[in-house]
């Protein structure tokens, strides 16, 4: 059950930071780009501040549950999710 859990708070964090990155304009796809984020870049987070400081949290609060899944439920299965998240995410912005 708790691994259910998991998965379906991964899922709303990661539609959420999807959402969010659209509106800053900014591409997570690149890990240079990610890394940045993460490290709070003063020059991405000027298009929209409120919005780079929410996606900046939820990307940090994603990385700590996918780290305690792993713990938890190893890394075969979270790699599981993880990556069904973002087939299902990659899907939605295809408009399939």
């Amino acid at each position: 059950m708790l691994i259910y859990h998991c998965i379906e708070n991964y899922h709303a964090i990661a539609h959420q930071v999807s959402w969010l990155s659209t509106l800053c304009r900014i591409d997570l796809s690149n890990p240079a780009v990610l890394d940045a984020v993460i490290d709070g870049d003063a020059a991405l987070r000027q298009g929209n501040p409120e919005a780079f400081d929410k996606m900046r949290g939820l990307l940090v609060l994603a990385f700590q549950l996918v780290e305690r899944s792993s713990q938890l439920h190893g890394s075969t299965r979270t790699a599981e999710f993880v990556v069904a998240t973002i087939t299902e995410i990659e899907k939605r912005r295809a408009g399939h």
